[in-house]
């Protein structure tokens, strides 16, 4: 049974898929794991506060964590087989691609779609790229109040010499960005 996109979404749940299938059908690989995905629409939601309003995001154990996301991304109640794990990667199917083509053909002529969907390439482009402690260092950094319940927070801390030397020979972060790391 093909599942049907209509402009309108039918309740918060299939707004937060449609974003899990924007962030996974923009770019023509995987996202490395739950984490990335969750840390990537997290960083999306604050240049876009407007999902805030249907993804909500809390201190936890490895920074900002959405129930909402990981449910959704295990067990889709709208966007059935758009997506897999495997090896710890989230997979957009063939499924998932018709899925995108369609939601991309629906709003192809509003603007705001077109630049949601940029910031999401762009988000995408550099996160996709990061370790898991690469990834936390720079979230705990840019939102320091989600380090308060972090399990994984003080050995980031430590290595973040380590860290942020990797970063920077990636070429993901500038030279003051680099001493900013070491001096925080």
């Amino acid at each position: 049974m093909e599942i049907e996109i209509s402009k309108e979404p039918q309740d918060e749940n299939e707004v937060i898929e449609r974003y899990i299938l924007l962030f996974l059908g923009i770019v023509n690989r995987p996202i490395p794991s739950i984490l990335h995905l969750e840390k990537e629409i997290f960083i999306f939601s604050n240049f876009n506060p407007k999902v805030k309003e249907f993804i909500h995001f809390e201190k936890h154990y490895e920074g900002p964590y959405s129930q909402e996301i990981k449910e959704l991304v295990e067990y889709p109640l709208y966007f059935i087989s758009a997506w897999e794990i495997e090896n710890g990667k989230i997979k957009i199917t063939q499924k998932g691609k018709n899925l995108f083509k369609k939601l991309v053909e629906i709003f192809k002529n509003d603007p705001k779609f077109k630049k949601i969907l940029e910031v999401i390439r762009m988000i995408r482009e550099l996160y996709d790229k990061l370790t898991r402690e690469e990834l936390l260092l720079l979230i705990y950094i840019t939102f320091p109040e989600y380090k308060e319940k972090s399990k994984v927070f003080d050995r980031v801390y430590k290595k973040r010499e380590e860290i942020a030397k990797s970063l920077f020979r990636k070429g993901l972060i500038t030279e003051e960005r680099y001493k900013e790391i070491l001096d925080w």
